[in-house]
């Protein structure tokens, strides 16, 4: 019976020395009992091109994410390569970037997954003002600016390749630098004319006297026939580990994602507040862009834009950006849901 008596004791005194310990906390907290703390959202690193429009200034802009149950956590690059080795690294979770660097992954090894297209090519080659041309060649000889690490010169390379037979390099006396140093070359007259991108072209036009000699969309009329109105130029791409594990927050990105591009594309004065706040373009500027940039709305990968992929591969191919057959490289690259 003692042995049972000491035991009580013990457990009793545990019991007062656990109620005690409770009221200590209880006092140090201002009287409040502890709280169940609140499950945080999923966080999506998302990598994107610093200087280059995308429905993720609307999501940022307008919190999409949050309404759709995520965090997006942005990761500048100022390199399109820099951007292509992240994801290939798995540094981030989704890239936005040009459709032919995920070919490009895919031609490397990486199991890289296009999840939705962003929208079309918006580039342009634009000379300063006193330059007269109005062709790709009355440019040939002179000074043309151009940043040979991205997605928009790889373009400009496979369309001078297959539609004029002409390697840049030697068709023209290249300049390479970043955007904000070709913007600076530009107005100094460094440059005869650039090839650049969104929001870089219409504040070169609006605000710096420039002018377009060709646009990128006429060039893909020339080159792909009828696959499209124009080629696909960004989209949304995942490690397809990453995508396959995470199903449920893919989705809730690619709704938001859809709703942000239905909104730039139907609310001007959203889309120049943004341009305006995250770009610094004057209205003139900001209008001539959001002219220029239609977000493409469906959240799922249909039939005629895999096919208008593609084409953008085989453009890319015939270039020498890539090697490989587009074909083989689309296999398990187009994301569909369930």
């Amino acid at each position: 019976m003692r042995g049972k008596g000491m035991l009580l004791a013990a457990a009793v005194a545990a019991a007062i020395l656990l109620i005690a310990a409770f009221y200590l906390y209880v006092s140090h907290s201002g009287g409040r009992a502890p709280k169940a703390q609140a499950q945080q959202p999923p966080v999506v690193t998302i990598g994107t091109l610093r200087g280059g429009v995308s429905s993720l200034d609307v999501i940022k802009a307008l919190r999409l994410d949050g309404k759709h149950g995520f965090v997006a956590k942005v990761v500048y690059f100022t390199k399109t390569l820099d951007l292509k080795n992240a994801l290939a690294h798995g540094d981030i979770d989704v890239a936005i970037i040009p459709a032919e660097f995920v070919a490009k992954l895919r031609e490397q090894g990486v199991d890289a997954v296009i999840l939705a297209v962003d929208f079309y090519q918006n580039q342009a080659v634009v000379a300063r003002k006193g330059v007269n041309a109005t062709s790709i060649e009355q440019l040939y000889g002179k000074r043309l600016g151009v940043f040979l690490p991205t997605g928009t010169y790889a373009m400009f390379r496979a369309y001078m390749e297959a539609i004029y037979g002409k390697d840049p390099e030697k068709a023209f006396k290249l300049v390479n630098a970043p955007p904000p140093q070709l913007v600076q070359a530009f107005q100094r007259g460094d440059v005869d004319a650039v090839v650049l991108w969104e929001p870089f072209v219409s504040k070169l036009v609006a605000e710096y006297g420039g002018h377009i000699v060709v646009e990128y969309k006429r060039l893909w009329e020339r080159w792909s026939g009828h696959v499209g109105d124009n080629g696909v130029m960004i989209v949304y791409a995942a490690r397809g580990d990453w995508a396959r594990s995470h199903m449920g927050l893919v989705e809730k990105l690619l709704a938001a994602r859809a709703e942000a591009a239905e909104k730039w594309n139907s609310d001007k004065q959203l889309a120049l507040k943004v341009l305006a706040t995250q770009y610094g373009l004057s209205k003139e500027a900001g209008e001539l862009c959001w002219s220029r940039v239609r977000m493409e709305t469906a959240k799922t990968l249909t039939k005629s834009l895999e096919e208008n992929i593609l084409a953008v591969w085989r453009l890319a191919r015939q270039g020498g950006y890539i090697h490989s057959d587009p074909a083989e490289l689309a296999k398990g690259a187009f994301w569909q849901a369930g």
